[in-house]
């Protein structure tokens, strides 16, 4: 590495972490610090369990709070960078802006691959365990559990069980509106579904079962109906016994974007779907896109501020929180738009969630142009 990039990256450092830290209290402080205030007023959980949520929440707060920050510690470097004349002294030796911003770029993209993987291996599971906390708090819970949505479980014989029902009561051990998919190597390979479902004590038996069998090319092959009785499954087939089963639905963000693919596969097909049923699905769809689009935010949020920061009165730092706040307004307005549209229908949830970073790269790309000119 060279003396340049050195000096880039540590004129980065101390406001990124500077804006890492005050923007996750910001987060904090409006979203999750009122859960947790309903949660010890209304339960009197423990600090142990208060802290334990609290570190739950902080992987998915990271996630948003990068961008924040690398925005912010763009907005100031280059800024005093600009301000102290040392862009101009650089540039005099010969040295292009496009070489300057290089290893400013390169921070902004370490910081986008940390947060991918952040999102994706340790976001749903921390997630889950922090509504987990929150539920086990609250006194009056629904015997009956909407949409309950299991995570893949492995089976003997190479496959996947995913399960889905429209309703679940624990005390009676029953279940109505049962999906059971089979999926190998991401692939639905079958489908069981049934209109109601008891659970014997060993195994789970399903009432006017029917069977679908697909082929590598997800084209039904076999169908079988069971129009009368009961019909048991086997221990191998049958789903984990109740007190195993997620007990509520898995929310969107909950769930990795493998998780998210497989969920809507396992939905009911798109021209049985009532109203209600397609918003659900384009929900799922927003979701599973913004995982992907969400973690390249850092990115083009760098190659958007560091352009930004050269221009004149750019280097108070008081300058430079304001328009980091309002950019991050900016930003989040179109991401809201944006989900709402692509949960509507009215835009492509794919379109819906790229948005807001589509918008900020294509600014981003004209200013570092014209920076480059000057």
């Amino acid at each position: 590495m060279k003396i340049l990039d050195r000096y880039i990256i540590r004129e980065l450092l101390g406001p990124f972490l500077f804006g890492l830290g005050a923007f996750t209290i910001l987060f904090f402080s409006v979203e999750t610090l009122m859960g947790v205030a309903r949660m010890v007023a209304e339960s009197k959980a423990g600090l142990h369990l208060v802290m334990e949520y609290l570190l739950c929440r902080l992987p998915q707060v990271l996630v948003f709070t990068f961008p924040m920050a690398v925005l912010l510690s763009c907005l100031l470097a280059f800024g005093r960078l600009s301000g102290e004349s040392e862009l101009t002294a650089l540039k005099a030796s010969g040295i292009s802006f496009f070489r300057i911003a290089l290893p400013a770029l390169g921070f902004c993209l370490c910081v986008s691959l940390f947060s991918h993987w952040l999102n994706e291996s340790i976001v749903p599971d921390r997630m889950k365990r922090a509504f987990d906390i929150l539920v086990s708090t609250q006194t009056n819970e629904d015997t009956f559990r909407q949409a309950l949505l299991t995570a893949p479980k492995p089976m003997k014989n190479g496959m996947e069980q995913m399960v889905y029902a429209h309703k679940i009561n624990l005390e009676e051990q029953t279940m109505q509106g049962v999906f059971i998919h089979y999926f190998y190597e991401s692939m639905r390979r079958r489908e069981i579904y049934a209109e109601k479902a008891r659970w014997d004590g060993h195994v789970w038996i399903l009432h006017h079962m029917r069977t679908v069998e697909y082929d590598r090319w997800q084209e039904p092959i076999m169908e079988a109906v069971s129009e009368e009785g009961w019909t048991a499954l086997s221990p191998d087939e049958s789903p984990p016994a109740p007190d195993e089963l997620n007990k509520r639905e898995f929310r969107p963000e909950e769930l990795s974007q493998k998780e998210l693919r497989q969920s809507l596969k396992m939905l009911p097909a798109p021209e049985h779907e009532d109203e209600k049923a397609v918003r659900q699905r384009n929900r799922f769809r927003v979701m599973l896109h913004q995982k992907a689009a969400l973690p390249w935010t850092p990115l083009i949020f760098g190659a958007f501020a560091i352009p930004l920061g050269v221009r004149p009165h750019r280097a108070s730092r008081s300058m430079g929180l304001g328009l980091s706040l309002l950019f991050i307004l900016v930003y989040y307005v179109l991401m809201t738009m944006g989900m709402v549209l692509g949960e509507s229908g009215s835009l492509d949830p794919q379109a819906g969630a790229w948005l807001p970073n589509l918008v900020f790269g294509v600014m981003g790309v004209g200013l570092l142009i014209d920076a480059s000119r000057r």
